[in-house]
């Protein structure tokens, strides 16, 4: 069995930018989570609270695995 890191994938719609999606990165470096029920709680918070009835555009943050390097 091998180990697993998560990472949120974003998508934003939308905006002045247009379509645009990457992984999810802090000071240029991707942010991997040691499970996926801490990647999901994570990514459940940004889709809440980017969504809301004032947004210019539209988010969507999903957990996938990243192969550990």
């Amino acid at each position: 069995m091998r180990d697993e890191t998560f990472g949120i994938w974003c998508e934003v719609w939308g905006g002045v930018t247009g379509s645009r999606a990457a992984w999810m990165k802090a000071d240029g470096q991707l942010v991997r989570f040691g499970s996926r029920e801490a990647a999901e709680a994570e990514a459940a918070r940004l889709n809440e609270r980017l969504n809301g009835p004032n947004a210019r555009a539209s988010f969507n943050y999903t957990v996938r695995p990243l192969e550990i390097r």
